[in-house]
């Protein structure tokens, strides 16, 4: 009960500073008919406007109904699937809430560098939509030197006990960059067993989508899917540092 009650705060916080940017908003309108520079007040009220943080956020979205699926599993294999001691909701923060410590860590564990995180940011046309853009340099292997890459973040389904969030990664400096992006599917579920009070099924899958045809496909997708099982036994043993694996 004080758990649903805390949603039900943070949930009817995040609308009171909506429905007080929309009244803001509305402002800005009869003012610009005037004065003809919209463009002008509608930046001075996203500076000023409250934004909610990013529970708040989730909170909102779980609220919404006619959600999508949990989606299927990428069709390139399963990197992680797990079920760890620890509610499928705090697993969610704890992996994507801004300046995440675990995504900190796993960065400086990788040699990841350059590593800027936009925020996470509403749809103004559909709130059941949350994207963010993430762009670091990833680390110089044997084969391929230091790489910029580019992921875009997006959360497919939200309730208050299951999260999808597709990631779509480009490369464009690898070699034959320019012809896949990657996705991967991330997926936190109830864990199905009890232990204590809560546990979490995480399952990450992963897949290429070629944008152009090419003979060196085969190739790819073999130096994708090995780069994909060593970054993921990293994530995954610095994952266990933090919660016990069932």
């Amino acid at each position: 009960m004080a758990e649903c009650n805390q949603e039900l705060e943070i949930l009817g916080n995040c609308l009171d500073r909506i429905f007080i940017k929309k009244e803001r908003s509305s402002k800005v309108e009869d003012l610009s008919k005037q004065t003809n520079s919209l463009s002008e007040y509608e930046d001075t009220i996203q500076e000023k406007s409250p934004s909610c943080s990013f529970e708040e956020t989730i909170a909102l979205m779980a609220s919404i109904e006619n959600k999508l699926e949990m989606p299927k599993n990428l069709p390139g294999g399963i990197l992680v699937d797990h079920i760890y001691v620890v509610s499928p909701y705090d697993l969610n923060l704890f992996l994507f809430a801004p300046n995440s410590r675990f995504r900190k860590d796993l960065a400086e564990l990788q040699g990841t560098t350059n590593v800027e995180e936009g925020p996470w940011a509403l749809n103004p046309k559909d709130i059941s939509c949350l994207k963010r853009v993430v762009t670091y340099t990833k680390a110089a292997t044997k084969l391929v030197k230091a790489v910029n890459a580019t992921e875009e973040q997006t959360y497919i389904r939200v309730t208050r006990e299951e999260f999808s969030v597709l990631f779509s990664i480009s490369m464009p400096e690898v070699p034959f960059g320019n012809k896949f992006r990657i996705e991967l599917l991330y997926k936190v579920m109830p864990g199905g067993i009890s232990y204590g009070d809560v546990s979490s099924h995480f399952v990450v899958t992963w897949a290429i989508v070629f944008l152009q045809s090419t003979i060196l496909k085969g190739i790819i997708e073999r130096g994708v899917q090995q780069g994909m099982k060593e970054s993921f036994d990293q994530f995954c043993n610095l994952l266990a540092q933090n919660f016990e694996v069932l």
